[in-house]
Parts: C-alpha cells; sequence; structure tokens
C-alpha cells in the first residue's frame, strides 16, 4: 500500500466526530500527565537524599524496583487502553494481518507510562548511579532497567487481554495480586529483595543483560499471535459465547420495590462501568492492609474511623456518586414506566444499606490486628446508612450529565460533573469532622453514641424521609430528563 498506516490513524483521527469534544477531560489528564512527571522528578531527587548513608546505594535501589514494576503493572492493567486499529476494511484486501498487529503493538509503545519512569530514574541516575558503577556496568543496569520497562509494557497488554476474555482469569489474577502483596507486605518472602538480585546479577555480570531483549521479543510474538487469531470478520460479527444470565426474581418478595431492586442489581452485573465499579469497591477492602500495617498503640483512633468509613461505605460512595445517572439512557422510558419514584428511592436504600452491612462483615478480618474494628467499623456503618445515604440522595437532585454504562469505570470522566467530584467530601471527610468536634468536646465514648445514633436515627426515620425526597425529585424530573438528554 501507498498509505502507511500512520496516515490512516491521523485521519481517523483529525475527522472524528468527538474530536473537539471533552476538552475538558483531555486537559484533566494532561494537568495528571504534567503533575506525575513532576513527582516522579521529585522522588528521584530524594532517593538520592534517602539512600545518601546506604553502603550499597545499587543494590538498595535494585531492592525497590520491584515495587515500582508492580504497582505500574496494576495500573496498566486498570487503566492502559489496549492497542486498537480500525482494521476490519483492510481484511478484504491484500494486506498481511501480521502488518496489522506489528502496526497495533509498536503504536501502544507511545505511551505516558512508558516515559514516567525516566523522570525517577534520571535523577539517581547522575547523581549516584554514575559514580557508583564502573562504565561498563553502569550502561548494562541502564539498559536493563529501560528494557525492563518495555517488558512490563507487553506483559500488561497480554495479561488485559486475556482477562478482558475470562472472568475466572481476571479473578484469578486479582487474587494473584493480593496475594503478592500480602505476602511482601507481612515479610512472609522478600519479594522485591529476590527481584532486585536480578538487577545485582547484570551489575555482576553485564552480559545477562540479553536477558531482557528475549523476555520482550517473546511477549511481543505472544501478542502477535494472540492478535492474529481474532482478524476474522467473523469473529467481530458472532459473539463468542452467550451472555451469563442472573435469576434475582426472588427478590420481588421483598416488598413493593423488589422489583426495582432486582433491575438494579442486573444493571450492576450485566453492564462495565457499573460492573467495574462493584469490583473496585470489594478491592478497597484491602486498603486497610495498609493503613493498618503500622498498627501500634499510639495509633489515634480517628484512623480507625477514616478506614471504617472508608471500606464499609466505598460502594456506597462509588455507586451514589452517579446516583441516579446510572439510569440516565432510560430515564425518560422509566418516568413514563408503572414504576414510583418512591420505589427506585426504596431499592437505591435498601441496595446501600445491604452492602454496607456486608463491607461491614468483610471489614471484621482487621479485628486481628486490633479488636477496637469491631464496634468502631460498626458505628460508622450505622452512620453510613442512615446519614450518608440521604447525603447522596440530596446530591443527586443535582445530577444532569448521562453517562455511557458500557465504558470503563477507571480514569472514565465521561458523566462527570462539579457534584460528581464533591460528593467524596461531605460522605467521607463530614463523619470525621463532627467525630473530632466531639470527641474533642466529650470524649470518644461519647462521640461514638452519637455517630451511631445519628445513623439510628436516619434508619428508624427512613420512611419519611423516602417520601421527602420522592416529592423532590418528582419535582425535578423534567429538568434531569432535558439534562440527560443535552448530555
Amino acid at each position: 500500500m501507498k498509505r502507511n498506516f500512520l496516515y490512516f490513524a491521523w485521519r481517523e483521527f483529525t475527522r472524528s466526530a468527538t474530536m473537539n469534544k471533552n476538552i475538558a477531560t483531555k486537559g484533566i489528564l494532561i494537568f495528571f500527565a504534567i503533575y506525575f512527571s513532576l513527582v516522579a522528578l521529585f522522588m528521584g531527587f530524594q532517593l538520592s537524599e534517602n539512600l545518601a548513608d546506604v553502603p550499597n546505594k545499587i543494590e538498595a535501589f535494585n531492592a525497590l524496583v520491584f515495587i515500582y514494576v508492580g504497582f505500574e503493572f496494576v495500573l496498566r492493567i486498570m487503566i492502559q487502553n489496549l492497542p486498537t486499529f480500525g482494521f476490519q476494511p483492510f481484511l478484504i484486501i491484500p494486506v498481511k494481518r501480521k502488518r496489522i498487529a506489528r502496526y497495533m503493538l509498536n503504536k501502544s509503545l507511545l505511551h505516558f507510562f512508558n516515559v514516567l519512569p525516566l523522570f525517577l530514574l534520571i535523577p539517581f541516575l547522575f547523581r549516584t548511579a554514575v559514580h557508583e558503577l564502573e562504565t561498563t556496568a553502569l550502561i548494562a543496569w541502564l539498559t536493563a532497567l529501560i528494557l525492563m520497562i518495555f517488558v512490563n509494557h507487553f506483559l500488561a497488554i497480554y495479561v488485559k487481554w486475556r482477562t478482558n476474555e475470562s472472568n475466572v482469569l481476571f479473578y484469578s489474577f486479582l487474587a494473584l495480586a493480593a496475594g503478592v502483596t500480602a505476602i511482601d507486605c507481612f515479610n512472609i518472602f522478600d519479594i522485591t529483595g529476590t527481584f532486585g538480585k536480578l538487577f545485582d546479577i547484570v551489575v555482576a555480570n553485564p552480559v545477562a543483560v540479553v536477558i531482557f531483549p528475549v523476555l520482550i521479543v517473546a511477549l511481543y510474538f505472544l501478542n502477535q499471535k494472540y492478535i492474529n487469531s481474532r482478524f476474522y470478520l467473523d469473529e467481530l460479527s458472532q459473539k463468542k459465547k452467550e451472555g451469563t444470565t442472573h435469576d434475582f426474581s426472588w427478590l420481588n418478595n421483598v416488598g413493593e420495590y423488589g422489583k426495582m431492586l432486582s433491575l438494579e442489581v442486573k444493571m450492576l452485573l450485566r453492564n462495565k462501568r457499573p460492573r467495574n465499579t462493584v469490583m473496585m469497591s470489594v478491592l478497597f477492602i484491602f486498603y486497610g492492609l495498609l493503613l493498618y500495617k503500622d498498627h501500634n498503640a499510639d495509633m489515634p483512633e480517628v484512623i480507625f474511623v477514616f478506614g471504617g468509613m472508608f471500606m464499609t461505605g466505598i460502594f456506597s460512595m462509588m455507586y451514589g456518586q452517579f446516583f441516579p445517572a446510572w439510569h440516565s439512557r432510560y430515564y425518560p422510558l422509566l418516568m413514563a414506566q408503572n414504576v414510583k419514584m418512591k420505589q427506585i428511592l426504596q431499592s437505591a436504600f435498601f441496595l446501600m444499606a445491604v452492602t454496607n452491612i456486608i463491607f461491614y462483615l468483610l471489614s471484621l478480618g482487621y479485628m486481628y490486628i486490633d479488636p477496637k474494628v469491631l464496634y468502631i467499623h460498626f458505628v460508622v456503618m450505622l452512620y453510613n446508612v442512615g446519614v450518608n445515604t440521604w447525603v447522596i440522595f440530596a446530591l443527586g437532585l443535582n445530577s444532569k450529565k448521562s453517562i455511557d454504562l458500557d465504558q470503563r469505570a477507571m480514569f472514565n470522566y465521561q458523566g462527570m460533573s462539579a457534584t460528581n467530584w464533591l460528593i467524596t467530601f461531605p460522605i467521607l471527610f463530614g463523619p470525621m469532622a463532627v467525630y473530632g468536634l466531639l470527641s474533642l468536646a466529650f470524649g470518644k465514648i461519647v462521640a461514638y453514641l452519637i455517630l451511631g445514633s445519628l445513623g439510628l436515627i436516619g434508619i428508624v426515620l427512613h420512611p419519611r424521609l423516602i417520601d421527602y425526597f420522592t416529592k423532590q425529585y418528582l419535582k425535578r424530573k423534567h429538568k434531569m430528563i432535558a439534562g440527560y438528554k443535552a448530555t
């Protein structure tokens, strides 16, 4: 072909109907890129200062490489887009599929994650490494670190492709990542030190650097083979497998809002964005491993209040962030059906209440660290159900932007507004402020009693509060429909 794929990709980009849209989203992403680059640059300079008194600075640095590589690998799985290209028109003309696959993989190398580590590495390189290593060892060590970036890149792409196809593989990957993190955090096995020895070997024997290009080539061809196996028109027009069906008819016995609750649960499990939100909420249960890791007798109890508020209420926070915009695409139809607004609010209240209880039970595993978790998490769970739920409903009255349920949840700003950004503050930091003021004025025990009592009052009065918000949502029904249609 006289034109290369870069030309066609550029024409596709410039002719796209969405090129001039989402300017604010692009601006936010650019801001984050600059911010994280500056943070990495600062950490690179700070790293040299922190390792100034260490006898062997290179070995100490190598032992830290696994932490960065592992953290970045997980971020790539969640955030980095898979290489894509509108290849369908090229399948009916004499263009080699291998050429298309190579273009897709080569284009994927132009990614921010492949540049970010350099901001962390360069300050340490010029301030420390050039003075610690001989020229040959320095070149081999630096080459190994740079090539490790591309090993991580192609491995993440392959894992993401495979986990997108199979839920079993996805959950297996999550279990493996959590297991490796726990093993390293609790010093069961020194994974970071063992991984760092690989780069120590490169410093001692520079010829060993050849292992990295071998890994890159192997992963490159593994990805190319995977892409080639999907280059068929019938692969695109037919589903590989039928969607999994779930029977929630038993929820119809819960009450008049059971039918709507059943639809709500199906929406969460059958669509990509809400399903990702549910999975991310479950992952945040492990946040306690980091928050309570350095537990000691002097740890302030406000840390447990924050951890309980975050871990028991994370689903309510993430789900409530877009309530009722989850139904924005069919909101006009929903309002025209024989479904009462009261049923919608009752089902949402019941859903958030049940998930708060479930996440509280899951968080009880941290009683192994401190028995205080039992009653502190219980108090903030009551507050989440009886107070924060109504805060979510109140902020939901300003919902105006629709969201696409088929998009990913991570770093997706489609449908975001000022209300979505601000909802976290009253939900998460509101009870923290209440607890802080009450504990200073009356003591910790009274603070816990008042927090729990506020939650119980909200639960007891929930029928009247549901009626109140039903009237408010009905008043704003037409404004919300107009806003959803406009976006």
